[in-house]
């Protein structure tokens, strides 16, 4: 994840799960010259939305998002969530730390590079009710959340085994060896479930990454 996420996917509609996101995403756009998409964020012209695969998985991934990091553009934890089943967002600070549903039943990990962290490994993918916690958002947001939030309370912390270079790229001053939140799920998910989710999530992102650059450089139209 960079210095904004912490280090470490036929369209269908997203659930009821990412209503408290979409609500609060499209509230804060308001008065912006660029209407942006409020599930996806990106600029309506350019949206990504109906283009996602939605993929099955095993693991239930669980965002612990940071409000403000539910008001950036370059987030990629909701694209997660929105391709992913079973996933959620749940934004953590203010008065959005209410969940309108208990988390999933299972064995919890959180994927966060702590000291104290283990590396994770395919044994953990064994058999089912593999609940995947990833706090999502700077670096000291990501570790107030880790030490504050109940929802990380008795669950196991890990960290991904050495990998190549982030294909990410929309953040300034990203910590060395860093990845997006996307790119961290899909890397675990790589080791719980194999290459192939892995790849699919790399495809997403790789997509969303040239959207959102080309929105940087004016070209929403073309």
């Amino acid at each position: 994840m960079s210095a904004r996420e912490v280090d470490f996917s036929a369209a269908t509609a997203p659930d009821h799960r990412m209503d408290p996101l979409d609500t609060s995403a499209a509230k804060s756009m308001r008065g912006r010259r660029t209407p942006r998409c409020p599930g996806c964020w990106l600029p309506t012209a350019l949206c990504l939305c109906a283009e996602l695969p939605r993929l099955a998985v095993r693991t239930r991934v669980v965002v612990l998002m940071h409000r403000r990091e539910a008001v950036t553009s370059s987030n990629t934890g909701r694209i997660a969530a929105r391709v992913l089943e079973g996933s959620s967002v749940r934004v953590r600070g203010g008065d959005r730390a209410i969940d309108p549903e208990p988390l999933p039943g299972g064995r919890r990990l959180v994927l966060f590079p702590a000291a104290e962290a283990r590396l994770l490994t395919p044994d953990d993918g064994a058999g089912d009710g593999v609940v995947l916690l990833v706090p999502d958002g700077t670096w000291a947001q990501a570790r107030r959340l880790l030490r504050r939030d109940a929802m990380f309370e008795g669950a196991e912390i890990v960290t991904l085994p050495p990998a190549g270079p982030s294909r990410y790229g929309l953040r300034r001053h990203a910590r060395e060896g860093s990845v997006c939140t996307l790119e961290a799920i899909g890397r675990a998910l790589g080791v719980l479930e194999g290459e192939a989710i892995e790849a699919r999530l790399a495809e997403v992102l790789d997509r969303f990454v040239a959207r959102s650059q080309r929105a940087r450089k004016g070209r929403v139209e073309d």
